[in-house]
């Protein structure tokens, strides 16, 4: 891209101000220089005529995993950076999980090194615990000083207050959020699937919604006491957004995030027992889809993550209650909430909140809104091109969607980062 260029004939949205109107914006030496209807193009080198499409900030997912580097046919770095600029991603967060728990500084910056050449803004989490089984701190301090934006302990839970304890008192330190994945263990240890008629009547293991409750209501105990930021991960239940609320009015200094997939699928999508269906928390009830969309659209969520898993076919073509966990998720999550936004459960503005401004704010990023002097990390999306999900179209190499086949309306079209362009879709 040139050094100077803008964009005009858009349609500007911008979820952290709520403006949401006719524009355009100038970007000069990868900074947001003008934004309006009235630009000085006379210092720009190349003007791009949006033909009416949106131009937003570029997307930002707090929780986005890789698989392992361990088979030459897996998802890899380029891959992962590829998918993520075709979903309109200006910045995404590798969380720990097991086969990557990012527990020590060394590995850490080597692993944040490397995923920084691929145009996407790349960071990471560390993981709170040293093998993720929630014993022992991990290098939380070292990895903070390597660049690390929150502690996380992937999907395992600490069991040991005392060690939950350590560690949120420790992260404070350093300003750093503890995501946890919200899952009272005695509940929902081997869950498959959540607690309702559905499960039962297939004999699946299963998780009642209380079981978010009761570790909220703990987690956010522990944080009190502690002083510490809680991030509560991937909430999925009107239980759970109920906990969250009274932790609230208590000053508990306290997030949350929900993914794509529980704002758009319920246990009704996976019924046939495909294990593409087959994510972490489980799918839920339909009222509990509402009430998260609810709290979406009322601001009470801070992000939507994707949770990018790409699984290796052996391990995902397992029967449902043994497939491993996970769905790829980065080239489907904006058309998928889009579609609630044609169905009229989200405004726009309410629905790229949370994966812009949002999550920006959490983690005290410049990038996520329209403002002059911001990084010009943009996105182009045109509302409504129809399109249908071919896994095999995508940049990952592995095809584990829960959203194979669906048909979406409204796709990427153009992804900015520092005023460069790192993704062009020639439809």
């Amino acid at each position: 891209m040139s050094a100077s260029f803008a964009i005009t004939n858009a349609r500007l949205v911008d979820p952290e101000s709520g403006h949401d109107g006719p524009g355009g914006i100038l970007v000069e030496n990868g900074l947001i220089a003008q934004i309006g209807e009235e630009l000085d193009l006379n210092s720009a080198d190349e003007v791009i005529d949006a033909g009416g499409k949106v131009l937003a900030p570029a997307l930002i997912d707090l929780r986005a995993s890789k698989e392992p580097a361990l088979t030459p046919d897996g998802e890899n770095q380029s891959s992962l950076a590829a998918g993520a600029a075709a979903g309109g991603f200006g910045t995404v967060v590798l969380a720990p999980n097991e086969h990557s728990p990012l527990q020590t500084a060394g590995g850490f910056a080597g692993m944040t090194r490397a995923l920084g050449q691929h145009g996407v803004r790349v960071l990471s989490a560390a993981a709170a615990t040293q093998d993720l089984a929630g014993e022992s701190m991990a290098e939380i301090g070292l990895m903070a000083k390597a660049g690390a934006v929150y502690v996380s302990n992937g999907d395992n839970p600490i069991a040991d207050t005392r060690v939950l304890r350590r560690v949120m008192s420790y992260a404070s330190q350093f300003d750093l959020w503890l995501s946890l994945r919200a899952a009272e263990p005695g509940l929902s240890c081997g869950a498959v699937a959540t607690e309702s008629d559905w499960s039962a009547r297939f004999g699946l293991p299963s998780e009642p919604t209380m079981a978010e409750r009761i570790a909220i209501d703990r987690a956010a105990s522990v944080a009190a006491l502690s002083g510490g930021k809680l991030m509560v991960d991937r909430v999925s239940t009107a239980d759970g957004l109920a906990a969250i609320r009274d932790a609230r009015k208590r000053d508990i200094e306290i997030a949350a995030t929900s993914a794509i997939a529980h704002l758009t699928l319920n246990e009704v999508d996976a019924g046939g027992l495909d294990s593409a269906f087959r994510v972490d928390p489980p799918l839920r009830v339909e009222a509990d889809r509402r009430a998260l969309v609810e709290a979406i659209a009322a601001g009470e969520v801070d992000a939507i993550v994707s949770d990018h898993r790409p699984t290796p076919f052996d391990d995902k073509g397992e029967p449902f209650a043994m497939a491993i966990a996970g769905t790829l998720a980065l080239e489907t999550l904006l058309a998928s909430l889009l579609a609630l936004v044609h169905d009229e459960e989200l405004s726009l503005v309410e629905a790229l909140r949370p994966l812009t401004a949002g999550p920006a704010d959490l983690l005290g990023l410049p990038q996520g809104r329209l403002t002059t002097g911001a990084p010009a990390d943009l996105v182009l999306i045109d509302g409504d091109t129809p399109w249908v999900c071919h896994p095999d179209d995508f940049h990952s190499p592995r095809g584990n969607s829960a959203w194979a086949g669906r048909r979406f309306i409204g796709r990427v079209t153009q992804t900015f980062v520092d005023g460069q362009s790192i993704y062009n879709y020639n439809g």
